[in-house]
This record gives C-alpha cells, structure tokens and sequence, in this order.
C-alpha cells in the first residue's frame, strides 16, 4: 500500500496560544502510545484534561470545591474560563484560523463533513 492509498492531511493553525501547540504535541504522543497516526478529538481531550502542571481547567474546578461535575457544569466551567478580548498589541493582528488540506481516497468525503460541521 502506497502513501497515496491513504488518507492524510496537513493542517495549519495560524494564532494558536502556546497552550494549544503543547496540547497538540500530547495529543501526537498519546495517539502514538495508542497505535494510531492521527490525532483524535479523544486524544486532544486526554492532553487537554491530563496537563502537566495543572491545566487552568483544573486550577478553576478546584476552586469551585472539586468534586463531582455533570457534563453540562463541565461545559459551563470550560466556557467560564474562556478569555476575553486582547487588550494591548499582544498576539496575532488577525483572528484565528484554522484550514487544512485533506488527500487520499477518502478526500473529498471528508473534506465535505469537516466543511458541513464547522
């Protein structure tokens, strides 16, 4: 089986945070650790929950008491403690982006469902 008998992309992030390039590189690993070449949206959560130090996920549960969380409490924490708007002339002049370019057999069946999702 050839490289062009499978499906591959490459993705470009332009205005990550540091955070997420570091959570990225974990998701890489955990994914290999578990035998796959690609990054799952699985991965990614395990990187983003299992940060070492401690995520700021983690700093702001602890806050709220620790304990036991239902998933939408998760979602409402996580969207607490999303930041606000840059003040100064800090980060990236433009929003962030995210684009990618998918190959392989199943190319433009993905492509369609990433374009229709997001």
């Amino acid at each position: 089986m050839t490289s062009t008998d499978r499906d591959n992309t490459v993705t470009t992030i332009k205005g990550a945070a540091p955070g997420v390039i570091v959570a990225l590189r974990r998701a890489a690993a955990i994914a290999a650790e578990h035998g796959h070449n690609y990054i799952s949206v699985e991965d990614l959560l395990s990187a983003i929950l299992g940060a070492e130090p401690m995520s700021l996920l983690e700093v702001h549960w602890q806050l709220r008491g620790g304990g036991a969380l239902t998933f939408p409490e998760v979602r409402q924490l996580v969207d607490s403690i999303i930041p606000g708007p840059v003040i100064g002339n800090h980060g990236p002049p433009e929003p962030a982006t995210v684009t990618f370019e998918w190959t392989g057999p199943h190319a433009a069946e993905f492509t369609e469902a990433i374009n229709r999702q997001s």
